[in-house]
Protein backbone atom coordinates (compact mmCIF):
# COMPACT_ATOMS: atom_id res chain seq x y z
CA UNK A 1 0.00 0.00 0.00
CA UNK A 2 0.88 3.59 -0.78
CA UNK A 3 2.06 5.90 1.78
CA UNK A 4 2.78 2.71 4.57
CA UNK A 5 5.77 4.50 5.92
CA UNK A 6 3.47 7.06 6.90
CA UNK A 7 0.85 5.81 8.30
CA UNK A 8 0.78 5.52 12.48
CA UNK A 9 0.72 2.21 14.16
CA UNK A 10 -2.54 -0.48 13.50
CA UNK A 11 -1.86 -3.86 14.09
CA UNK A 12 1.86 -3.55 12.62
CA UNK A 13 3.93 -0.63 13.47
CA UNK A 14 6.09 1.45 11.28
CA UNK A 15 8.93 -0.43 12.54
CA UNK A 16 7.48 -3.63 12.18
CA UNK A 17 6.22 -2.83 8.26
CA UNK A 18 9.79 -1.88 7.63
CA UNK A 19 11.06 -5.24 9.14
CA UNK A 20 8.48 -7.49 7.22
CA UNK A 21 9.32 -5.68 3.67
CA UNK A 22 13.03 -6.71 4.74
CA UNK A 23 13.90 -2.95 4.72
CA UNK A 24 14.85 -3.08 8.46
CA UNK A 25 18.51 -3.97 9.80
CA UNK A 26 18.10 -5.30 12.83
CA UNK A 27 21.45 -6.33 15.18
CA UNK A 28 21.03 -9.27 16.16
CA UNK A 29 18.99 -12.68 16.05
CA UNK A 30 17.80 -11.93 19.60
CA UNK A 31 16.51 -8.61 17.97
CA UNK A 32 15.09 -10.25 14.86
CA UNK A 33 13.45 -13.06 17.42
CA UNK A 34 11.94 -10.08 19.29
CA UNK A 35 10.47 -7.90 16.41
CA UNK A 36 8.69 -11.31 15.57
CA UNK A 37 7.26 -11.98 18.96
CA UNK A 38 5.92 -9.15 19.22
CA UNK A 39 4.51 -9.10 15.62
CA UNK A 40 2.63 -12.22 16.46
CA UNK A 41 1.35 -10.60 19.88
CA UNK A 42 -0.36 -7.60 17.94
CA UNK A 43 -1.74 -9.84 15.46
CA UNK A 44 -3.27 -12.30 18.02
CA UNK A 45 -4.37 -9.79 20.30
CA UNK A 46 -5.54 -7.69 17.17
CA UNK A 47 -7.99 -11.14 16.31
CA UNK A 48 -9.12 -11.04 19.56
CA UNK A 49 -10.01 -7.11 19.37
CA UNK A 50 -12.41 -7.74 16.28
CA UNK A 51 -15.27 -9.44 18.47
CA UNK A 52 -15.55 -6.05 20.79
CA UNK A 53 -15.33 -4.07 17.37
CA UNK A 54 -18.17 -6.05 15.77
CA UNK A 55 -20.48 -6.17 19.65
CA UNK A 56 -19.42 -2.09 20.88
CA UNK A 57 -17.98 -0.14 17.31
CA UNK A 58 -20.81 1.69 16.39
CA UNK A 59 -22.15 1.82 12.94
CA UNK A 60 -21.20 5.32 12.36
CA UNK A 61 -17.91 4.58 13.63
CA UNK A 62 -17.62 1.36 11.29
CA UNK A 63 -19.16 3.78 8.06
CA UNK A 64 -16.50 6.26 8.93
CA UNK A 65 -13.71 4.32 8.53
CA UNK A 66 -14.52 2.21 5.45
CA UNK A 67 -16.87 4.63 3.68
CA UNK A 68 -14.70 7.64 4.07
CA UNK A 69 -11.15 6.58 4.66
CA UNK A 70 -11.73 3.34 2.23
CA UNK A 71 -13.90 5.32 0.28
CA UNK A 72 -11.59 8.25 -0.32
CA UNK A 73 -8.52 5.94 -1.05
CA UNK A 74 -6.80 6.35 -4.49
CA UNK A 75 -7.21 3.93 -6.67
CA UNK A 76 -7.40 0.24 -5.85
CA UNK A 77 -5.82 0.44 -2.57
CA UNK A 78 -8.75 0.01 -0.45
CA UNK A 79 -10.11 -3.21 -2.29
CA UNK A 80 -6.49 -4.22 -2.36
CA UNK A 81 -6.64 -3.64 1.57
CA UNK A 82 -9.77 -5.55 2.30
CA UNK A 83 -8.82 -8.27 -0.42
CA UNK A 84 -5.61 -8.57 2.06
CA UNK A 85 -7.64 -8.72 5.21
CA UNK A 86 -10.09 -11.44 4.03
CA UNK A 87 -7.09 -13.38 2.15
CA UNK A 88 -5.22 -13.15 5.76
CA UNK A 89 -8.42 -14.35 7.83
CA UNK A 90 -8.42 -17.68 5.29
CA UNK A 91 -4.94 -18.88 5.90
CA UNK A 92 -5.71 -18.00 9.62
CA UNK A 93 -8.84 -20.14 9.61
CA UNK A 94 -6.83 -22.73 7.99
CA UNK A 95 -4.49 -22.79 10.76
CA UNK A 96 -6.95 -23.80 13.48
CA UNK A 97 -9.45 -26.87 13.37
CA UNK A 98 -12.40 -24.34 12.35
CA UNK A 99 -13.93 -25.15 9.14
CA UNK A 100 -13.35 -21.70 6.69
CA UNK A 101 -17.31 -22.50 5.43
CA UNK A 102 -18.74 -22.57 9.33
CA UNK A 103 -16.41 -19.99 10.11
CA UNK A 104 -17.95 -18.04 7.13
CA UNK A 105 -21.23 -18.72 7.36
CA UNK A 106 -21.23 -17.51 11.43
CA UNK A 107 -19.56 -14.41 10.49
CA UNK A 108 -22.22 -13.10 7.97
CA UNK A 109 -24.75 -14.37 9.96
CA UNK A 110 -23.18 -12.36 13.17
CA UNK A 111 -23.46 -9.18 10.98
CA UNK A 112 -26.78 -9.98 9.67
CA UNK A 113 -28.33 -10.59 12.88
CA UNK A 114 -28.13 -6.60 13.70
CA UNK A 115 -30.36 -6.22 10.47
CA UNK A 116 -33.33 -8.78 12.28
CA UNK A 117 -32.05 -11.60 9.39
CA UNK A 118 -30.15 -14.53 9.16
CA UNK A 119 -28.45 -15.64 6.13
CA UNK A 120 -28.13 -19.35 3.87
CA UNK A 121 -24.40 -19.52 2.87
CA UNK A 122 -22.96 -21.99 0.43
CA UNK A 123 -19.23 -21.98 -0.48
CA UNK A 124 -18.24 -24.12 -2.96
CA UNK A 125 -13.77 -23.71 -3.61
CA UNK A 126 -12.65 -25.62 -6.22
CA UNK A 127 -8.30 -26.10 -6.08
CA UNK A 128 -6.03 -25.86 -9.49
CA UNK A 129 -2.88 -27.70 -9.57
CA UNK A 130 -0.36 -24.86 -10.92
CA UNK A 131 2.51 -26.65 -13.41
CA UNK A 132 4.76 -25.02 -15.43
CA UNK A 133 4.28 -27.76 -18.11
CA UNK A 134 0.66 -27.24 -17.87
CA UNK A 135 0.25 -23.51 -18.19
CA UNK A 136 3.44 -23.46 -20.69
CA UNK A 137 0.96 -25.41 -22.60
CA UNK A 138 -1.41 -23.12 -22.41
CA UNK A 139 0.81 -20.46 -23.52
CA UNK A 140 1.45 -22.31 -26.49
CA UNK A 141 -1.73 -22.84 -27.31
CA UNK A 142 -2.49 -19.27 -26.54
CA UNK A 143 -5.24 -19.49 -24.21
CA UNK A 144 -5.84 -17.05 -21.86
CA UNK A 145 -4.15 -16.98 -18.77
CA UNK A 146 -5.69 -15.67 -14.96
CA UNK A 147 -3.23 -13.24 -13.10
CA UNK A 148 -2.31 -15.84 -10.51
CA UNK A 149 -1.45 -18.20 -13.60
CA UNK A 150 0.76 -15.65 -14.98
CA UNK A 151 1.94 -14.51 -11.51
CA UNK A 152 3.17 -18.16 -10.99
CA UNK A 153 5.38 -18.63 -14.21
CA UNK A 154 6.76 -14.92 -13.31
CA UNK A 155 8.06 -16.33 -10.48
CA UNK A 156 9.26 -19.53 -11.74
CA UNK A 157 12.94 -19.96 -13.12
CA UNK A 158 11.80 -22.39 -15.62
CA UNK A 159 9.48 -19.81 -17.73
CA UNK A 160 11.90 -16.78 -19.18
CA UNK A 161 9.88 -13.30 -19.55
CA UNK A 162 10.94 -13.37 -22.97
CA UNK A 163 7.69 -16.42 -23.33
CA UNK A 164 5.39 -14.33 -21.26
CA UNK A 165 6.26 -11.34 -23.50
CA UNK A 166 4.86 -13.38 -26.41
CA UNK A 167 2.00 -13.70 -24.94
CA UNK A 168 1.38 -10.25 -24.40
CA UNK A 169 2.62 -9.00 -28.17
CA UNK A 170 5.58 -7.17 -26.37
CA UNK A 171 7.64 -7.07 -23.48
CA UNK A 172 6.62 -4.32 -21.39
CA UNK A 173 3.12 -5.13 -21.79
CA UNK A 174 4.06 -8.24 -19.64
CA UNK A 175 5.63 -6.32 -17.17
CA UNK A 176 2.65 -4.09 -16.89
CA UNK A 177 0.44 -7.27 -17.41
CA UNK A 178 2.19 -9.40 -14.94
CA UNK A 179 3.01 -7.49 -11.62
CA UNK A 180 1.81 -3.82 -11.14
CA UNK A 181 2.44 -3.98 -7.39
CA UNK A 182 -1.02 -4.35 -6.69
CA UNK A 183 -2.26 -7.84 -4.86
CA UNK A 184 -4.58 -8.66 -7.18
CA UNK A 185 -2.19 -8.91 -9.95
CA UNK A 186 -0.53 -11.48 -7.94
CA UNK A 187 -4.07 -13.83 -7.61
CA UNK A 188 -7.34 -13.56 -8.99
CA UNK A 189 -10.00 -16.00 -10.00
CA UNK A 190 -9.88 -18.94 -13.03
Amino acid sequence: MSGDDDRGRGILSPADRRYLRGAANLSSVQSERNARARIRDRVYDGALDFELLVERLSERDRRLVFEKRFGGMAGTDAFDALVSMLAFCYLAVGDTDVEFERALREAINVAEAGDERAASVDLDVTYHSLTVPELRRKLDREESLSLTELSFLQSSEAVSLRELARYFGDADAARRGIDDGRIQSKVTEF
